[in-house]
């Protein structure tokens, strides 16, 4: 999934909030038919009121499943064969949850008939929701077309992760340097100066300045009406920020860290108070809730291959301060420190139970520990050797503002960008990291928590 947006954070609260509305009118709606067939009158919808208390529980199962299935994504067609028959299987998953649900308290779901009727008639709304959006909004949602002004080391940086996203296409670049016109960065083409801007107007839905220079005054008028003529205008870091929901470290300032009050992050109540008392209790509960399942894990590694059960290893958290990061051991003993192998798929250092723990992430289930003793959070930026620390700050300028916080069992950087251990893939989750430090709050957190959940159910990107 591409990176968390406002604006696509509104179209999901929009479509979640119909999809309550309908889980809550459809079966009175399926009783109705139901009775209007059978017996020629609705009468009885009255008892199914006095019976609908759990249906608070069944509403949070189908949504979850949902949640789960993608079905939040507003990204993707939902007029493709896949999306409809993933629809399909995400209804039929919560309604045999939702079955099991009511028959473990005792309390029979409707009717058979009924919650034949609830089923197909939940397939249509749900499916004639999206279906609709992706007939008429998707298409203008995922064809932004941006120009980027300036061919520099900014424009070439943004182009890159342009061109791999498909809600912004860059239809070409302008600059003011004549010997540039008519060149090629990669597929786009270099269409001109910046006079060329009052005739595009009509064409291009966003503008993106990414000068290193400070911008000329015939430049800033026509941008000035450029926005007034509708189209969006970004200076690249806002739009890195807004958008991509990063910090370009390299192509931004440290004044510009000091601006945003980067520095004060640990001096609101909930940075200072409420996050710290949210991870112990957290990470007290999932200890309590694992502890049945470590006790198996602990054997099974400890029968499959020599060494003890823990791995033991020192890390740089908060303020660079070292610590002992508590894992269950998932290689060979005396393999651990051969960093070839590191983020590769096939790592021969790897044990057959820490295969399937890996996938399943029950491996950091000790780092709650970590936690609960301070010298992790449960979000976080992630905890990196001591190696890795002096090579990123070596090459990569501003890396030691990730350590302002507590490093996490899960992060932005984690959710969002795969695991790699180059100097390319450091400075990737950096921006990730300042973007979360200078975002941080319970709302961000949460997105997180419940996409490290989706992440864990449906074994993305473990490593």
């Amino acid at each position: 999934m591409l990176p968390f947006r406002k604006n696509e954070l509104k179209k999901q609260i929009a479509i979640l909030t119909g999809d309550i509305v309908i889980l809550v009118i459809i079966p009175f709606f399926s009783a109705y038919i139901y009775y209007l067939i059978h017996l020629g009158t609705y009468i009885k919808i009255v008892s199914l009121k006095l019976e609908s208390s759990p249906f608070v529980l069944n509403i949070l199962i189908y949504i979850t499943v949902f949640y789960v299935m993608d079905l939040y994504d507003f990204r993707k067609n939902f007029l493709s064969k896949r999306e409809i028959l993933k629809i399909f299987i995400a209804i039929i998953t919560a309604s045999v949850l939702s079955i099991f649900f009511f028959y473990l308290i005792g309390k029979p779901p409707l009717g058979r008939w009924i919650f034949l009727i609830y089923i197909s008639t939940l397939f249509l709304f749900v499916f004639g929701v999206r279906a609709c959006y992706s007939k008429f909004a998707l298409k203008n949602e995922i064809e932004k077309k941006c120009v980027i002004i300036g061919t520099g080391e900014a424009g070439h940086y943004l182009h890159a992760i342009l061109s791999e996203r498909d809600d912004y296409k860059i239809t070409g670049f302008l600059d003011d340097d004549h010997e540039k016109w008519g060149t090629y960065l990669g597929k786009t083409k270099v269409l001109g100066g910046t006079e060329l801007i009052s005739s595009l107007l009509d064409q291009i839905d966003v503008f993106i300045i990414t000068l290193s220079k400070s911008m000329p005054v015939k430049l800033h008028s026509r941008l000035v009406e450029a926005k007034l003529k509708g189209v969006m205008v970004y200076e690249m870091p806002a739009f890195c920020e807004k958008i991509l929901s990063i910090i370009p470290v390299r192509h931004v300032s440290d004044p510009c860290f000091v601006d945003v009050s980067i520095s004060e992050v640990q001096k609101n109540l909930y940075n200072n108070k409420i996050k710290r008392l949210t991870d112990i209790v957290l990470s007290l509960t999932g200890l309590l809730i694992t502890l049945p399942l470590t006790i198996p894990v602990a054997l099974a590694i400890r029968l499959e291959s020599a060494g003890p059960v823990f791995y033991i290893q020192k890390r740089i958290g908060y303020y660079r301060r070292p610590f002992n990061l508590i894992k269950f051991r998932t290689m060979k003993t005396g393999l651990e420190n051969h960093r070839k192998y590191a983020g590769q798929r096939d790592d021969p250092r790897i044990t057959r139970v820490g295969r399937i723990i890996r996938l399943f992430r029950i491996d950091e289930i000790p780092q709650m520990l970590n936690v609960v003793i301070g010298d992790m959070s449960f979000i976080g930026p992630r905890a990196l050797i001591e190696e890795e620390v002096n090579e990123f700050s070596r090459e990569i300028p501003s890396f030691s503002m990730r350590h302002f916080i507590r490093p996490g069992i899960t992060g932005w950087a984690q959710i969002n960008y795969p695991h790699g251990t180059t100097i390319q893939d450091g400075l990737a989750k950096l921006e990730y990291d300042l973007y979360y430090i200078k975002n941080l709050s319970p709302v961000i957190d949460l997105i997180i928590l419940v996409r490290t959940i989706k992440t864990v159910l449906l074994r993305h990107g473990a490593k």
